[in-house]
């Protein structure tokens, strides 16, 4: 009698099946891993720019402050305002003179510089001299998006104000410290208190 010794080769359905679920879960698992390795990469990204904005606003806001003038400034028809330095919390602005700046070096030319808030973007507006002929002779620098609100503060050395000037005397003074806080939204909130060095009293 004969053995049969003929082997039948391949799968059985139900292995098909297994292997199909199989890999199925693989793939689940793999791009679930890889679209939060995505994510995580755009969020860092993100944050990363956010970060530089913040920075960049930093830097400019401090160069500005310190090399403040304490000269009057002028309104839009060209008359002295008989104050060296504007701000207001609820106009979410504040103006001041400033020398212009080429790094970290500074020049004997004044502009009149304005930061504010609108449309939730926080801009630095730069007009090309300390006393413009023209309201409409600046160009502007968008520094921060997505600001949902700031607040100002301004120091006469003993006390905070949320204006600026409040008398006769702060008419003729920069504030010896200045605030600005940046509200970002979801408990993210930056801070800076510059001290714009300047003591003396304008006549």
């Amino acid at each position: 009698m004969k053995k049969n010794n003929s082997v039948t080769l391949g799968f059985t359905l139900i292995e098909v099946l297994i292997s199909i679920v199989i890999l199925s879960i693989i793939t689940i698992i793999t791009s679930t891993f890889l679209q939060s390795s995505i994510n995580s990469k755009n969020l860092v990204f993100n944050k990363s720019a956010d970060i530089l904005q913040i920075n960049l606003f930093g830097d400019r806001l401090k160069q500005d402050l310190v090399n403040a003038v304490n000269v009057p400034l002028l309104d839009q028809r060209g008359e002295i305002m008989e104050a060296t330095f504007q701000g207001d919390i609820n106009a979410k602005k504040f103006s001041f003179v400033t020398r212009a700046t080429s790094n970290t070096l500074s020049s004997k030319l004044l502009l009149k510089v304005q930061y504010y808030l609108k449309d939730n973007e926080l801009i630095r507006r730069q007009f090309f001299a300390a006393s413009p002929s023209s309201s409409e002779d600046y160009y502007e620098t968008v520094f921060i998006t997505g600001v949902k609100d700031i607040e100002l503060e301004f120091s006469n050395g003993t006390s905070w104000f949320y204006f600026w000037p409040q008398d006769s005397a702060s008419k003729k003074q920069i504030p010896t410290l200045v605030k600005v806080v940046v509200d970002m939204g979801e408990d993210t909130i930056f801070t800076w208190i510059i001290d714009p060095q300047v003591r003396s009293y304008y006549e």
